[in-house]
């Protein structure tokens, strides 16, 4: 078999989190559990220990920070005590960005949450300029798409 091979182990998963978060707005956890053991098998298999502890630590600061802020502003803005973290970011969601932490440096991480986030602020403005409806963002849809085509292209970018 290929060594480039398990570049594209988590594709499948992503995928198919990605049609079940577009249609129902959830994802199931045997899912994430297929899509976690890709990660880190392909994480394990591509990387030293050290770089993946490293990428881990990076990026779940990162995450930290950016929850922190959403979590800041949703307390000046809304002045109610109700838990609105939950009402505007799905665990499932937080589940994702976390299990993509030790498979990628933080400035490929940033462009990957930045390319996915940003496809899914333009699919919530689509929805509401043209359907005139509110809708909310299915996170793991528009962070799979980045992803799938990051994969793609590094296993595209090492075959002989």
């Amino acid at each position: 078999m290929w060594p480039q091979a398990p570049y594209l182990l988590p594709v499948v998963p992503a995928l198919s989190l990605a049609v079940s978060d577009f249609r129902h707005r959830s994802i199931p956890a045997y899912g994430l559990a297929a899509f976690a053991s890709c990660v880190l098998s392909t994480a394990v298999l591509m990387l030293p220990a050290r770089t993946i502890l490293y990428n881990m630590l990076t990026n779940v600061l990162l995450l930290g920070w950016m929850f922190g802020g959403v979590w800041v502003y949703l307390r000046l803005r809304y002045q109610r005590q109700a838990n609105l973290f939950r009402q505007y970011i799905g665990s499932g969601d937080v589940w994702f960005l976390l299990l993509l932490t030790p498979l990628f440096a933080l400035p490929v991480y940033v462009v990957l949450l930045l390319c996915g986030f940003a496809c899914g602020l333009l699919y919530g403005t689509f929805v509401r300029i043209f359907f005139r409806k509110e809708t909310t963002i299915p996170l793991v849809t528009f962070l799979s798409l980045p992803l799938t085509a990051y994969l793609s292209y590094r296993f595209y970018l090492s075959l002989p």
